[in-house]
C-alpha cells in the first residue's frame, strides 16, 4: 500500500476510455449538483433578479418583444432561457429554470474534468469535476443557488477555452460569442482563446476567432434589431460600470466581498501559489497552462469591472482556479487530495443547508400579499407598473408590466445597485428611458399601480421627487390603500 506521504504518480491520457465513462462522469457530478442544490424546491425566490429575468420571459412567452416590452442591461440569451424552460414545463415557478441551471453547472463541470484529464491526468479529471460543482456552492445563497446569468454563461466560455486548446477556432469564437450573448464579461475569454489560436495556427487562427465570434452576434443583432441590442447591451451601460463609482465604501465592499469569498473557496485557492511556481519548471510543461493564467485574468476583470462586487460575480472565477488547483492537486499526495475534497465538501454541505433559512443581506419586500390582491381584483389582459424595485409583484400576480422598464431605480433614476446616493446621476442615458417610459405608459396605461417607495427598499425614491411624473399620476389615479408599505393606485 503507498504511504501517505508519498506523492501519486499522474496517469495521463487524452480523455475518457469510452462514451460510457463520460456518461458515467457526468451523472455522478449531475447527482452531486442535484443533491446540494435542492433548496431550489424548497424556496420561491432567492434574489429579485430571477424574478426580474421572469418577467422579462413572461413578457417573451405573451409575444412581446425584448428590449421593446421588456428590457434590462442584459443579452438576450437568459430571458429566453427562462421563456423555454417555463414554456416546456407549463409553469412559471423558478424551481423550473434552477433545474436547467443545475445541468449547466454539471455540463461545466464535465468540460473542466475532460480538460484537467487531458492536460494532467485521470485522477485530475476527477478532482477538478468535483471540486467545480462544490466550488459553485461556496457562496451565500442567494448568489450560489439562484439561476443567474453566470451560471448559463459557464459553459460556454469553457467550451471555448476547450475548443482553443484543440485549435478548432471557428467553433472557439462562437462559443465566445454565446457566453458574450449570456452576459458581456464572456467577451473577456477571447484573451486566452486569442492566445491559443495564434499560439497554434498564427494570423489565420486568429481570423477564424474573429469570424466565429462575429457571425453569431451578427446574426442575433439582425434578428432582435442592431440598435435596441446595442444601446440596451452596450450603450446604456456607461453609468452602470463607469469608474465614478470608486470610493471608501466601494473599497471596503470589495474587501469584504473579496476575502469572504477566498475565504470559503480555500479548497480551490490554497495550491494557487504551487501552480505559479510550476509554470517554470520545464520538467512539468508550464507553458501549457499559460492559457490558464490569461484566463483567470480576464475572469478577475469581469468580476471587477464596474466596480461592483456582487458575491454571483466571483463565480467566474471557478473554472480555470479549479483546473489550475487539479494539476496541482494531481502531482500532490494522496493525504492532500483528500484533505482538500473533503474541506470543500464541508463548506458546500454547509452552504447548501444554509439556503433553507438563511435570509438574504438586507430587508427584503413582502410581496406576496401585495400580488394575491391583484390576482384577486385585476383582470388577465391588465396591465400594472411598479414603482420602484420589487419584480417579485410583476412575476407572482403574473400580470404584464405596461412599460419596458421592470424596476424605476436603474434605468429611471439613475440609481444603480451598489451606488452611493451621491454617485447618482441623470445622465443622457436615463433622460432617455424616460422618453421610452412615458411613450410606453401613455400607449398602455397600467390599471394599477404600485408604489413601494413608502418601504424604502432597494433605492426607491418618492414619486414626489419627479413633478412631471407626480403630476400625471394625481390627475389619473386614485389611491385604494396600502398593503406592507405599498400604496396601490388604479386608473380613474
Amino acid at each position: 500500500m503507498e504511504a501517505a506521504g508519498r506523492t501519486a504518480t499522474i496517469e495521463r491520457g487524452p480523455g475518457l476510455s469510452s462514451r460510457r465513462d463520460v456518461a458515467r462522469m457526468f451523472l455522478v457530478l449531475l447527482a452531486i449538483t442535484f443533491v446540494l442544490r435542492l433548496p431550489a424546491f424548497f424556496v420561491p425566490v432567492f434574489n429579485s433578479d430571477e424574478t426580474f429575468v421572469a418577467t422579462q420571459a413572461h413578457v417573451i412567452q405573451e409575444g412581446g418583444q425584448l428590449y421593446q416590452d421588456a428590457t434590462d442591461r442584459k443579452p438576450p440569451v437568459v430571458p429566453y432561457i427562462y421563456a423555454a424552460t417555463f414554456s416546456a414545463l407549463g409553469t412559471s415557478a423558478l424551481w423550473s429554470v434552477r433545474v436547467v441551471a443545475m445541468l449547466a453547472v454539471a455540463l461545466t463541470a464535465l468540460l473542466l474534468a475532460l480538460e484537467a484529464r487531458r492536460r494532467y491526468g485521470a485522477r485530475a479529471g476527477w478532482i477538478a469535476g468535483i471540486l467545480f460543482v462544490f466550488a459553485m456552492l461556496a457562496l451565500s445563497p442567494q448568489d450560489g443557488q439562484a439561476a443567474n446569468f453566470e451560471v448559463f454563461m459557464l459553459p460556454s466560455m469553457t467550451a471555448a477555452i476547450l475548443l482553443a486548446r484543440r485549435r478548432r477556432g471557428v467553433a472557439a469564437g462562437v462559443a465566445v460569442a454565446v457566453a458574450t450573448l449570456t452576459k458581456q464579461t464572456g467577451a473577456a475569454t477571447l484573451l486566452p482563446v486569442v492566445y491559443l489560436l495564434a499560439r497554434g495556427r498564427g494570423r489565420r487562427g486568429v481570423g477564424r476567432v474573429a469570424l466565429g465570434f462575429c457571425v453569431p452576434l451578427a446574426a442575433v443583432a439582425l434578428a432582435i434589431g442592431p440598435r435596441q441590442l446595442l444601446y440596451w447591451a452596450v450603450l446604456s451601460n456607461g453609468s452602470y460600470v463607469g469608474v465614478n463609482s470608486g470610493s471608501v465604501a466601494v473599497l471596503a465592499v470589495f474587501g469584504v466581498m473579496t476575502l469572504g469569498w477566498a475565504t470559503v473557496n480555500l479548497p480551490i485557492l490554497w495550491k494557487l501559489p504551487q501552480a505559479w511556481r510550476d509554470r517554470r519548471d520545464p520538467s512539468l510543461d508550464g507553458e501549457r497552462d499559460t492559457d490558464l493564467w490569461l484566463w483567470l485574468a480576464s475572469a478577475v476583470l469581469s468580476v471587477a469591472v464596474g466596480l461592483r462586487f456582487f458575491g454571483h460575480y466571483y463565480i467566474q472565477l471557478a473554472p480555470p482556479l479549479v483546473l489550475l488547483s487539479a494539476g496541482t492537486l494531481a502531482r500532490a499526495t494522496r493525504r492532500a487530495v483528500r484533505t482538500t475534497i473533503a474541506a470543500a465538501a464541508v463548506i458546500a454541505v454547509g452552504c447548501s443547508i444554509a439556503a433553507y433559512f438563511l435570509l438574504p443581506f438586507g430587508a427584503e419586500p413582502n410581496y406576496e400579499s401585495v400580488s394575491r390582491y391583484l390576482a384577486t381584483n385585476a383582470r388577465p389582459t391588465d396591465t400594472i407598473l411598479v414603482w420602484g424595485s420589487e419584480p417579485e409583484i410583476y412575476w407572482a400576480s403574473d400580470l404584464l408590466p405596461a412599460t419596458r422598464f421592470l424596476t424605476t431605480p436603474t434605468f429611471l433614476t439613475g440609481t444603480h445597485p451598489g451606488a452611493t446616493k451621491e454617485q447618482v446621476q441623470l445622465d443622457a442615458s436615463t433622460q432617455k428611458n424616460w422618453r421610452y417610459f412615458y411613450d410606453d405608459f401613455h400607449t398602455q396605461p397600467p390599471r394599477y399601480l404600485l408604489d413601494t417607495s413608502p418601504s424604502k427598499l432597494r433605492g426607491a425614491y418618492p414619486i414626489s421627487d419627479f413633478p412631471e411624473f407626480a403630476k400625471l399620476v394625481h390627475r389619473e389615479y386614485r389611491y385604494l390603500r396600502t398593503i406592507n408599505d405599498v400604496a396601490i393606485y388604479e386608473r380613474r
